[in-house]
């Protein structure tokens, strides 16, 4: 094929053959050209026209946003609802007990909702989410936390409650939180191997050390048996709370008997079915078993509670 062109030198046209290569080289510029202007027209399309899904994501977005600042805002009031409550339990703690509480922080699996890792790569539905989780756990615990300080604020504005007869001491000395045993919950029995739950903390000291009251009030209930919990003594204290001491070698108070925080009890032994010489101690509200190293928080430095607590609450074997 031949294509005339102006020669300027000679002032003429003149003939040119097409090659190959020169006819591939225009259709690669004229396809270069065409997808230059398709690429700047969609952009520019782009930029200025949305589809209805974009639009619909756009809205999304902007509930998404407006959700996740509020949801924000409501953590933070209760945050500072949160921070209240530990203010004014310190202030009952010390008005109670002339101390300091502990500041301890066990993991439990049961633990709330975090957000955690990189919020740049979470998706925005799944900060929303947790968020909102996070805002209702947190509401729900200062809830809780708030009505039990309304009642610890009755009681002691009733001055129907004094510090003595709270079971608040440990009730041998001395004690290392190494001596710490099984606490409540379900636990291994060393005789058969089997799981029973346990009521109680193994607190393993020598025999023969002395067992006090860990408050004051009165003997309601005394046993002598070479069988189950051994020599065991109950005691009643004020608000609904009892103590159990068993697995006793002797025993020094009787029923009836009127007694203060501190007073002599007996001493360790390892009556009953008990693989060593431990006391095994209870603590009681309204016939419900409580934990009893939460009681203990009156004596204890804060290391030495956090310590026992740790211990208690892994050791999977009991002693009786």
């Amino acid at each position: 094929m031949v294509r005339y062109v102006f020669d300027e030198k000679k002032g003429a046209f003149v003939p040119r053959r097409l090659t190959l290569k020169r006819v591939l080289g225009a259709v690669l510029r004229y396809v270069f050209a065409v997808a230059a202007a398709a690429i700047v027209f969609y952009a520019v399309f782009a930029l200025v026209y949305s589809t209805d899904k974009e639009r619909m994501l756009e809205r999304e977005q902007e509930m998404l946003t407006e959700e996740y600042a509020a949801l924000t805002a409501q953590l933070d009031r209760i945050e500072g609802t949160v921070g209240n409550l530990q203010v004014r339990d310190r202030e009952i703690y010390r008005e109670l007990f002339s101390a300091d509480p502990s500041n301890y922080n066990i993991e439990a699996q049961d633990t709330l909702i975090s957000l955690t890792g990189d919020m740049e790569s979470m998706l925005e539905d799944d900060i929303v989410w947790d968020t909102y989780a996070l805002t209702n756990r947190v509401e729900s615990t200062a809830s809780l936390v708030s009505r039990w300080l309304t009642e610890i604020d009755t009681l002691l504005s009733g001055g129907s409650v004094k510090p003595a007869s709270i079971p608040s001491i440990v009730p041998v000395r001395p004690f290392s939180p190494l001596q710490t045993g099984a606490s409540v919950g379900k636990k291994v029995t060393p005789f058969y191997k089997t799981i029973r739950e346990h009521t109680g903390i193994d607190l393993v000291v020598p025999a023969g050390t002395l067992v006090r009251s860990s408050a004051e009030g009165k003997v309601t209930r005394v046993v002598r048996s070479e069988k189950g919990m051994g020599y065991q003594v109950t005691v009643e204290h004020a608000n609904g709370l009892q103590t159990v001491y068993a697995h006793l070698n002797s025993i020094k108070v009787s029923e009836g008997q009127s007694i203060r925080q501190g007073t002599a009890i007996g001493t360790v032994g390892q009556s009953g079915s008990c693989f060593a010489p431990c006391l095994h101690y209870e603590v009681q509200r309204g016939g419900i078993v409580q934990e009893p190293v939460n009681y203990f928080f009156a004596e204890l430095d804060p290391a030495t509670f956090h310590e026992m607590m740790v211990v208690a609450l892994t050791t999977g074997q009991s002693m009786d």
